[in-house]
């Protein structure tokens, strides 16, 4: 269930509102009657008093009875509050479990969704897929695209692929998402699909399961631009680091490119490094950039939280030149597409 529309509020007070309901018998109630109209009525005035926008959706839980949902449904702005959202909740147990992110099917064989009274069964699409980088472009196909309208078509196709992959790894790792009413040459069912993205995934996760940095080279308005960047670069990964901080240090050990050497490349690694410790744990840096004598690091960190401030009391003292600390909301992690790699 969805609702459109966007409130200002702090949605703290909702959360917990909705959480004290949940522990005085709601989840009892709900799990009663997990297909009746009255547990959609009262899920949804409950979910949109947390924020209008955002969804929910009951399922069978891995190892409980039920999951319960609530989501972004892919709108940037709202994964934070999602997040925030399943962070009050309480432990799972045999009977309910949660999630922010819709999850992926178990068992695709003969598994369908439904749009618009419209019953698509996943056996039968295809999809043809694309490596670009650390993403994978994906042409969906099914054979009932043809009766859809355009609209149609993509909700189709983006539910599929949640149900293959779950939303979080769709949102991640899938890059152009197109539909076709051709099947794609050389492809495959969607267990394929969730094959090609365990591999992608597997490949740009380190050993201890933090993302991977890739080192990336092009050029900009002031030259050649040396960037270092994790991967993935996505805000599905982190849907809390809603608040993006950008640091501009000035550098001086300039190589024949004016990109950073010797002294000043250490300095900025280990003021990278500064910053992280500062954080504590309520953000983190996702790139670094370096162009023309000056060198962004891009930060992102809870906007609820003194994130900010503590990255500006991190780089007081740096020996080069006045650093510039920037902040603006970016629930989307827009400030980075360009160093996607």
């Amino acid at each position: 269930m969805a609702f459109f529309g966007k409130r200002r509020d702090d949605p703290a007070a909702a959360i917990d509102a909705f959480w004290a309901w949940w522990a005085d018998g709601g989840s009892r109630t709900i799990a009663m009657d997990t297909a009746g109209p009255e547990t959609a009525i009262e899920l949804s005035k409950r979910v949109a008093a947390i924020e209008e926008g955002l969804a929910w959706e009951l399922a069978r839980g891995r190892e409980s009875a039920h999951l319960l949902v609530v989501t972004a449904a892919g709108d940037p702005e709202l994964r934070a509050v999602a997040r925030r959202w399943l962070r009050r909740a309480p432990e799972a147990d045999l009977v309910w479990s949660y999630a922010d992110s819709r999850q992926p099917v178990a068992d695709l064989a003969g598994h369908g969704i439904e749009i618009d009274d419209v019953q698509v069964g996943l056996d039968d699409a295809r999809v043809g897929v694309r490596r670009q980088g650390s993403r994978v472009d994906v042409t969906f196909y099914h054979p009932r695209l043809a009766d859809l309208r355009e609209q149609q078509r993509l909700s189709i196709s983006f539910l599929a692929l949640d149900a293959a992959l779950g939303e979080e790894a769709t949102e991640t790792w899938i890059g152009e998402l197109v539909t076709s009413t051709e099947p794609p040459l050389d492809g495959f069912g969607l267990a394929g699909l969730r094959a090609v993205v365990r591999d992608l995934r597997e490949e740009f996760t380190a050993a201890d399961g933090e993302p991977q940095w890739l080192v990336l080279q092009g050029s900009g308005p002031k030259g050649p631009v040396s960037a270092v960047a994790q991967v993935p670069l996505a805000a599905a990964w982190a849907p809390h680091l809603d608040s993006h901080i950008v640091v501009a240090a000035p550098y001086a050990q300039k190589d024949d490119n004016d990109l950073p050497s010797n002294g000043s490349l250490t300095a900025l690694r280990r003021l990278q490094d500064h910053i992280t410790d500062r954080l504590e744990g309520q953000g983190r840096v996702v790139a670094r950039e370096s162009s023309g004598g000056t060198c962004l690091l891009h930060v992102y960190a809870e906007g609820s939280t003194p994130a900010a401030d503590q990255v500006r009391a991190a780089v007081a003292g740096w020996p080069d030149g006045k650093v510039k600390v920037s902040v603006e909301a970016d629930p989307g992690w827009a400030g980075v597409a360009h160093l996607r790699g």
